[in-house]
């Protein structure tokens, strides 16, 4: 480093001495302490103006912004410039987030045709904090710019360590880009001060310029749903790059998806002693009369409610002290462990002398999830409670009961806070009164003898046709040929259920929308969004063992190919591993003579602590390309980010989230249902370790059914969790 760039950082430190030191008085001398807040520095990962921190945004963080700050090292032109940059970054895992950067200078521009379109670039961003350092010690970071990029123009790598004193950040690290020089070549360095906790002002050393700048924010609570604008402010710039150069972004920042609000049967082992206490002999043959008369009022009562409520082939039984209830979810499609809640609460209250509800839910008529549910909350019931398996066992419950003080103390003091209004905190009271003693795949199998019901009821006939509404999309971002060109279409799905495991439905879709290079003679044509019947299928799905289903299919798939299909998916007993096969024979409806196969094996795990999904597909693929991709859910609620990784005939990544296009709870009429997708996702995808990074739509390409057995059966992969 020349001495004048130690001059120039030794002004800026002397500059902003006086405001560290009392800075760090305030923070010795009154005891308080500043939370540090993440947000985006100009590259968009999480930081300071060019230098990256050494932590990462929280997770369930989601951050996008927009800024004119991008070095362009095409044309030999080596410097910055005013260009556009959209990031946004999302932290998915604790200690771990992701991101996407989209930089462009022409947004109409073709790039083959046209000499002077400039700078281009879709790229992924990664960081991850190392985890198990006592954050009152130090943090420490590492990071990858332009994951896998082609084009060189922000790829590096980078080691950052930072502390935090009070309302005071330091950060210093190092950088190896593979395009120098350039930011982050070398040791960096930054400082941050935070007078008021929206205020934040800054310098920094990024190994080749002196910057000193200003960030805002509004304050946490002003806005609603936890959001929060922010701006930085680029107000001094100085160093071998250009010089006097004032750059800004501005973004917003929101707790992504609603988990917060999602309710759960919490699983509560019985405890040992408990059982391995004697079975007692049968409750019904100890239970008078009268008794068993009430305990089948109160399931035919109970399946009225249901019914009314909106289920279909509700069915209860009260054997004893245990009341048996099973029932079709059709309201709650978002996340069916919202409907098993609900039916738990309307149990409770309808409860009678029942002690403990074994709950059942269907999906196509097979069970697909049990939970085992205490109804009384006084202990001395609790211990005569005996529960009836499916195989006629018989279990105590006692001591299974748990006191509610710890979690109605937790209740009140978020209401008291304002984290939760009245009414929701009158439904965590009734919530925190149901304890799941089991949680389990349903038992029940095609073998099993059905079971004698007390009541029996739908809501309407069970084969009413079903319309899922949803709009499409296929986009290319960031090619040769413009920022953003897309088809976009609106779809239909009609579903109609048979017979038990039995289902038929067709898909239609109409674009609606289309810019110029998808449409007819334009480059994107043959990945527009189709006006055509898309799918035509016929299904039978079986379950062989509580753990084992089979689905097959015949019907039209993508368009043009008629041809059969299986799913096959083995589960172990809690649901977070599975091994599947998803394969078919296919003939293009216009030409005999082109056939296609498709022959994939699938791992899939699921886990529930962090609520993220993983499913590895390895074999030949429907264009019959081979190879393997890797898909990732990281749920956050009834939303989710997802991240994919596709190997075949070339190397690609994506980025994108899930967003449920109905409400939490969806209305059906008596004959008929009309609903949005709860499962919309898109996603933007960029070719990575190419020479060339040459358009393409991506292969690994998968054709299965509108309802796979994960989608229609196992709540798309989280049950019994």
């Amino acid at each position: 480093m020349t001495s004048k760039h130690w001059t120039l950082v030794g002004g800026a430190v002397a500059c902003l001495k006086p405001v560290i030191l009392a800075g760090l008085a305030g923070v010795f001398l009154s005891g308080l302490a500043h939370a540090t807040q993440r947000d985006l520095a100009f590259p968009g990962y999480s930081g300071f103006l060019n230098v990256p921190s050494a932590t990462v945004l929280s997770r369930g963080q989601a951050d996008v912004q927009y800024s004119d700050q991008a070095l362009n090292t095409r044309d030999s032109s080596d410097g910055y410039g005013y260009y556009n940059n959209v990031s946004g970054t999302f932290g998915i895992f604790p200690n771990v987030e992701v991101g996407g950067r989209l930089t462009w200078e022409k947004t109409h521009c073709n790039g083959y045709t046209e000499s002077d379109c400039g700078i281009r670039d879709l790229s992924a961003n990664l960081k991850i904090q190392a985890p198990f350092i006592p954050e009152d010690w130090f943090t420490l970071a590492a990071g990858v710019q332009d994951l896998g990029g082609e084009t060189d123009d922000f790829e590096s790598v980078y080691l950052v360590a930072g502390k935090t004193l009070g309302p005071v950040e330091l950060a210093l690290g190092y950088g190896d880009p593979k395009t120098q020089p350039r930011y982050l070549d070398g040791a960096f360095g930054a400082v941050s001060y935070r007078p008021l906790p929206w205020l934040n002002l800054m310098a920094e050393h990024d190994s080749q310029d002196v910057r000193l700048g200003v960030g805002a924010s509004s304050p946490q609570g002003w806005l609603p749903y936890g959001l929060q604008v922010k701006a930085k402010l680029l107000a001094y710039d100085e160093g071998d790059s250009d010089n006097g150069r004032n750059f800004f972004l501005v973004g917003v920042s929101l707790p992504f998806g609603n988990a917060p609000s999602k309710q759960r049967l919490q699983p509560k082992p019985v405890e040992s002693a408990a059982l391995s206490a004697p079975v007692e002999s049968s409750f019904a043959a100890r239970t008078p009369a009268n008794v068993v008369d009430l305990g089948k009022a109160a399931a035919h009562t109970l399946g009225q409610q249901l019914v009314t409520a909106g289920y279909d082939r509700v069915s209860v039984a009260s054997e004893g002290n245990t009341l048996h209830v099973q029932w079709e979810n059709n309201i709650y499609v978002r996340d069916e462990r919202d409907a098993i809640v609900d039916v738990a609460k309307r149990v409770r209250a309808a409860a009678g002398t029942h002690a403990t509800a074994r709950l059942t839910l269907l999906n196509q008529n097979i069970p697909v999830a049990e939970r085992t549910v205490i109804l009384r909350d006084d202990r001395a019931n609790a211990e005569d409670a005996v529960e009836t398996g499916s195989d006629g066992s018989e279990v105590k419950a006692r001591d299974a009961i748990e006191s509610d003080t710890n979690k109605s103390g937790a209740i009140e003091a978020r209401l008291s806070a304002g984290g939760i209004n009245h009414g929701e905190a009158e439904e965590r009271r009734e919530v925190s009164k149901l304890y799941a003693i089991a949680s389990q795949f349903a038992p029940a199998t095609v073998f099993s003898k059905p079971r004698q019901w007390d009541f029996e009821g739908s809501y309407g006939p069970t084969w009413k046709p079903r319309i899922t509404l949803s709009p499409t999309i296929s986009s290319g971002v960031a090619t040769e040929y413009g920022v953003w060109d897309a088809s976009v279409g609106v779809s239909a799905e009609t579903a109609v259920s048979l017979w038990t495991g039995a289902l038929a439905s067709a898909t239609y879709n109409a674009e609606i929308y289309a810019t110029e290079d998808f449409e007819k003679g334009g480059v994107f044509y043959n990945e527009r969004q189709r006006t055509d019947l898309i799918e035509a299928e016929v299904q039978q799905t079986v379950k062989l063992h509580p753990q084992l289903y089979t689905s097959f299919h015949a019907g039209r798939y993508a368009v043009d190919w008629d041809g059969l299909l299986n799913e096959t998916l083995l589960l172990t007993p809690n649901g977070r591993h599975s091994l599947g096969y998803l394969g078919g024979t296919f003939r293009h409806s216009d030409y005999d003579n082109v056939e296609r196969d498709q022959m994939l094996a699938r791992y899939s795990y699921y886990n529930p602590q962090l609520d993220t999904q993983f499913d590895v597909y390895g074999g030949q693929f429907f264009a019959e390309d081979t190879g393997f991709r890797v898909d990732s859910r990281f749920w956050f609620g009834d939303y989710a980010l997802t991240l994919s990784y596709k190997n075949t005939d070339a190397e690609f990544i994506s980025l994108g989230w899930v967003i449920p296009l109905t409400p939490t709870k969806t209305k059906q009429f008596r004959y008929t249902q009309i609903r949005g997708n709860a499962d919309w996702n898109y996603s933007v995808q960029t070719r990575i370790n190419e020479d060339q990074n040459l358009t393409a739509f991506g292969g690994a390409a998968i054709v299965r059914s509108a309802n796979p057995i994960q989608y229609l059966y196992l709540n798309r992969g989280r049950l019994p969790n």
